[in-house]
């Protein structure tokens, strides 16, 4: 019986002895002995200009594999990272992450994120590129790193300049003349919309158009659309059909026309623009009598103007009255505004307090008087 035991406890030990001698000969993996993958595209040192009208097109980078002891490994995980060549990766960005020894990403996605690294648009900024590697994740006891690939970019703005936009059409006043200019939209940064004050005419049509003396591109409409809102048909190129036409109000009168190009909406509502005005004041030949308030002439909906004679000898100077007779509605200015040009202020009901008045001239003298209610600015200047 003992012998018996003797043999299991000598089976067992020589067990045990080639177990451990089995474990001690499996492979380990020795990142001593790793090599870390190096960039070879684009060439070091290479300038890439990024283009606007090319963002969709590929930027290719381009390494050697990394490279360990061990050859029954899984796959290597590779991310291309970026920062400015000053910032020495303090700031660094990754650009993509893949188990290929390329990584390609859009013109767009480079500029994007040189411009979150704070480059300027438009200069040769240098940089600094590297691509790091790991196994399983494991980043801590596997990771490699490149040497520093330097490159040089230049970025472009992504700051959407809005194109030039003008109204014609029988129902305004310089009808489908497609060389006519004057009567651009303006363009509203905040609301990201255009809008024009216009006088439109009775039952008539409009359309706009961003190129002077060409039919496109053009934006009109659809069947829907009315005389007081409706969808915008974009015309981009001379083989693409002409959008329907826009109708104009029922009643000819000023009107804000308001065209919303990214959401591709229109509306027409009536301007709240005065129809008249007048000047008054020591410093014209109405002096302060409201009912002797010189006329103005109308050259578009809440634009008027007139030259007229102003003294020098005056002690206060002129307002703006929408009506003879009337001391409200009044335009008036701000405290220390200048003869020359400068900001004008409402005074809607006789209840409100007074603006100040523009100033006198220096010289007495023939003037061209502009008041702009849309723009709420005056300019005065001698004839």
């Amino acid at each position: 019986m003992k012998k018996i035991t003797f043999i299991l406890f000598a089976i067992v030990g020589i067990g045990l002895l080639f177990s451990c001698e089995k474990q001690d000969s499996e492979p380990v993996l020795d990142m001593g002995k790793a090599t870390a993958p190096a960039l070879t595209m684009p060439e070091a040192n290479s300038t890439i200009v990024l283009m606007k009208d090319q963002a969709d097109s590929m930027i290719i980078f381009k390494w050697t594999p990394a490279s360990y002891n061990l050859s029954d490994l899984e796959n290597t995980k590779y991310t291309v990272q970026i920062d400015l060549a000053e910032s020495n990766f303090m700031n660094v960005i990754d650009l993509g992450t893949t188990t290929t020894t390329m990584l390609s990403i859009k013109q767009s996605k480079l500029n994007s994120t040189m411009l979150n690294l704070g480059v300027t648009p438009d200069s040769v900024v240098g940089v600094s590129v590297r691509v790091s590697s790991i196994i399983n994740n494991q980043s801590k006891y596997t990771s490699t790193v490149s040497a520093t690939f330097p490159l040089n970019v230049t970025a472009y703005s992504t700051v959407v300049e809005a194109p030039p936009l003008y109204l014609i059409g029988d129902g305004t006043s310089v009808g489908w003349d497609n060389a006519a200019t004057d009567l651009p939209f303006t363009y509203d940064d905040q609301a990201k919309v255009y809008k024009i004050v216009a006088t439109l005419g009775a039952n008539l049509l409009i359309k706009a158009i961003e190129v002077p003396g060409q039919w496109w591109p053009q934006w009109g409409t659809d069947d829907s659309g009315t005389s007081e809102s409706g969808p915008l048909v974009y015309r981009p190129t001379d083989p693409d059909p002409d959008p329907v036409a826009i109708p104009t109000p029922a009643e000819a009168g000023d009107y804000l026309v308001t065209f919303d190009l990214v959401n591709k909406q229109y509306t027409i509502v009536p301007a709240n623009v005065a129809p008249s005005m007048h000047i008054v004041g020591d410093a014209t030949d109405a002096g302060w009598d409201a009912a002797a308030a010189i006329p103005m002439v109308k050259v578009s909906p809440g634009v008027f103007e007139l030259v007229t004679n102003l003294s020098a000898d005056a002690t206060e100077g002129f307002k703006f009255l929408v009506n003879q007779g009337a001391w409200a509605p009044m335009y008036g200015t701000v405290e220390g505004a200048d003869f020359e040009s400068g900001e004008l202020v409402y005074r809607e009901t006789e209840g409100d307090p007074d603006p100040k008045s523009i100033p006198p001239p220096s010289a007495t003298g023939q003037y061209l008087i502009k008041m702009n209610t849309i723009t709420m600015t005056y300019t005065v200047n001698p004839q």
